[in-house]
C-alpha cells in the first residue's frame, strides 16, 4: 500500500511543483507589490493601493462593464444550454450527429474563433452587408452596445456545449423509474419537470454555474484579438485593464487589481460551493 501511495505521489508531484512554482509562489509574492509606492523607492504604504484602486474611475468602469456581461452571458448560456440537453435527451434518431455538432464549438482554435467573427461582425462583414442592402444602418465594433451583443454570442457559441455536455451527465443521472412512477400518478408535463428534472438537477445546475462564472474571465483573450488592446469603453474589461497596466509596467496597480479580483471572485465562488452543498446535503 506504502509502495502504491508513493507511486501516485510521484505522478502527482511534477504538476504539484509545476502550480506552485508558477503560480503560488508568484501570487504570494506579488501581494508585496500591493503594499508600497513604487518600484523604485519601495515605500510602504499600506492599503493606500487599495483604495485608490477602488475609487480608479477606469477599474470601475471595467468592473462594471464585466458584471454587465456576466449578467447578460451566464443566464443565457446555462438556459440555452438546458434547454439544448433537454432536446437531445428527447432526440430518438440522430443523437450522435448532433451531439457532434454542438461539441464542434470546445475543439476550435481561439484564431480561427476570431477570423470567423471578424468576418461576420466587422464593419464590412457579412452582417453589415446585409443591413446596407435593406437601408439600414450599418454597426462597428466601435459602438459599446453592438459590440458587447457579439461578444455575449462569442461567449455563448464558445461556451454552451461545455454546458450542455455538463447537463447532458445531470439528465442521465436522473433513474428513468422516477418518470415510469411519476406517469402513472400525474400527467402533466410541467409537474414532472419541477418535481423530478429540477430537484435532482440542482446539484448540476450549480456546478454550471460555477464552472460559467470561472469561463466568463476566459473571454478575454478572444475579446482582445477581435476589438484589440483598447476597445470600445463599452466592452473595456478588467482584463483590459490589468493587460495595459502591465504594458506600462504599473505594477502596483496590476497586482491590487488582481487581488480585489480575486477577493471578489473566491466570495462568489465560496456562495456558490456552499449553495451547492446545501443542494446536495437536501437531496442525498
Amino acid at each position: 500500500m506504502k509502495k502504491r501511495n508513493l507511486a501516485f505521489m510521484a505522478m502527482i508531484l511534477p504538476s504539484f511543483a509545476g502550480i506552485l512554482v508558477f503560480y503560488c509562489i508568484p501570487f504570494f509574492l506579488s501581494f508585496s507589490y500591493t503594499i508600497v509606492n513604487n518600484m523604485a523607492e519601495k515605500r510602504f504604504v499600506g492599503l493606500t493601493n487599495f483604495k485608490a484602486m477602488l475609487t480608479d474611475g477606469l477599474f470601475r468602469q471595467a468592473a462594471g462593464n464585466m458584471l454587465r456581461f456576466m449578467a447578460l452571458s451566464i443566464p443565457l448560456s446555462m438556459a440555452l444550454a438546458f434547454l439544448i440537453a433537454l432536446g437531445l435527451q428527447k432526440l430518438e434518431r440522430g443523437r450522435a450527429l448532433a451531439s457532434v455538432l454542438l461539441l464542434f464549438p470546445i475543439v476550435v482554435p481561439s484564431g480561427t474563433v476570431v477570423y470567423f467573427w471578424k468576418i461576420l461582425f466587422d464593419i464590412n462583414g457579412l452582417v453589415n452587408k446585409f443591413l446596407s442592402r435593406r437601408g439600414l444602418d450599418m454597426k462597428n465594433l466601435s459602438d459599446g452596445g453592438y459590440a458587447m451583443a457579439v461578444i455575449v454570442l462569442l461567449f455563448l457559441w464558445k461556451n454552451v456545449s461545455y454546458n450542455i455536455v455538463l447537463f447532458w451527465s445531470g439528465l442521465n443521472w436522473i433513474p428513468r423509474v422516477y418518470y415510469e412512477q411519476y406517469e402513472l400518478e400525474c400527467s402533466s408535463g410541467f409537474r414532472k419537470f419541477r418535481d423530478i428534472t429540477w430537484i435532482y438537477l440542482s446539484p448540476t445546475t450549480l456546478v454550471v454555474l460555477l464552472m460559467s462564472i470561472v469561463n466568463s474571465f476566459r473571454v478575454f483573450k478572444e475579446i482582445y484579438q477581435l476589438c484589440g488592446a483598447y476597445p470600445t469603453p463599452g466592452i473595456y474589461m478588467l482584463q483590459h485593464y490589468m493587460n495595459n497596466q502591465f504594458s506600462s509596467m504599473n505594477l502596483q496597480k496590476l497586482c491590487t487589481a488582481a487581488y480585489l479580483i480575486f477577493l471578489a471572485v473566491s466570495v462568489l465562488l465560496l456562495i456558490v460551493f456552499f449553495l451547492q452543498k446545501k443542494v446536495t446535503d437536501t437531496f442525498s
